[in-house]
């Protein structure tokens, strides 16, 4: 695959990605947190199979399950129940926003593990973004009563799981390739969601919901669900997952632009600083470091 492929599919992803908090919002109108996590993974991972049964694509060995399960963890079943509890309580903008900070949980991690190398500029980067969530989550009126301040560690919790699990999941795609590993992880993850899900999503009313939850529940399966790791883990087989992290900074703008058209909801002068701060540590953050 060409680089140029690769950066389509990136931007791809964060068209879904964005609009997933628009759509996640709308849905959770008429359905719970836990029942939206269930309807993804429920329904994604019996689909993922059927594709990998009808490519006649191999399974996992026995001994990647293990780390299948952690990954599963990180990217799925945390990622995606934080996403949806963080969502609900902190609306559509904040949680678009507080998603750009990846890129640099990414950075940090790989950095840990010596996969990056630090550097001045990177760290100034760093400084900065996390200087913006500050500004999002009002930290200087902190207070855990407040539904949106916990929307808004719900969301930051999310970003850290997929961080790893960005991190984690390219020497395996390496070898086993994005289909099949993005297929176990999801059956995995619902698994492993499932003493959370599985009662909400027994309960939920489904056949009674109306056209517009119909919809976003049915986007939400297509795009972010489904589209969105498969590119994400093809992309992650071709560049370092620094930069496919990088391509996060585009959501804002999908997300804000979504949540104006569909709740009429504008975004706060403080939130476009504080996104402002973000994207500008995330690109500080993530530029190639020369060698001496």
């Amino acid at each position: 695959m060409n680089r140029s492929t690769v950066y389509l599919a990136l931007v791809v992803v964060q068209i879904l990605f964005g609009l997933l908090p628009v759509a996640g919002a709308l849905a959770m109108r008429e359905i719970s947190p836990p029942a939206l996590t269930a309807f993804r993974l429920y329904l994604g991972a019996p689909v993922l199979y059927l594709i990998v049964r009808l490519m006649k694509r191999g399974h996992p060995r026995l001994s990647d399950m293990p780390r299948l399960a952690v990954l599963a963890a990180l990217g799925v079943a945390a990622n995606q129940l934080l996403f949806a509890e963080g969502l609900v309580r902190a609306g559509p903008i904040n949680s678009v926003v507080l998603i750009c900070i990846i890129p640099v949980i990414t950075l940090l991690f790989a950095m840990t593990l010596g996969l990056e190398k630090p550097a001045r500029l990177r760290i100034v980067g760093i400084f900065a973004a996390l200087a913006g969530v500050l500004v999002v989550v009002r930290v200087e009126r902190f207070d855990l009563s407040d539904a949106k301040l916990v929307g808004d560690l719900f969301i930051l919790a999310n970003a850290t799981s997929y961080s790893m699990y960005l991190v984690l999941t390219r020497p395996m795609l390496q070898r086993m390739g994005p289909l099949v590993l993005v297929t176990w992880v999801f059956i995995l993850g619902a698994i492993e969601a499932t003493p959370w899900t599985l009662g909400p999503f027994l309960s939920t009313p489904w056949t009674t919901l109306s056209m517009s939850t119909q919809l976003a529940l049915a986007f939400i399966l297509i795009g972010p669900t489904i589209g969105t790791y498969f590119l994400n883990a093809v992309a992650l087989r071709q560049v370092d997952s620094s930069l496919v992290a990088v391509f996060i900074s585009l959501q804002p703008l999908i997300g804000s632009l979504g949540a104006y058209l569909v709740f009429g909801e504008a975004i706060t002068l403080r939130v476009a600083f504080a996104a402002l701060l973000i994207l500008g540590g995330v690109v500080l953050a993530t530029r190639p470091v020369r060698e001496a």
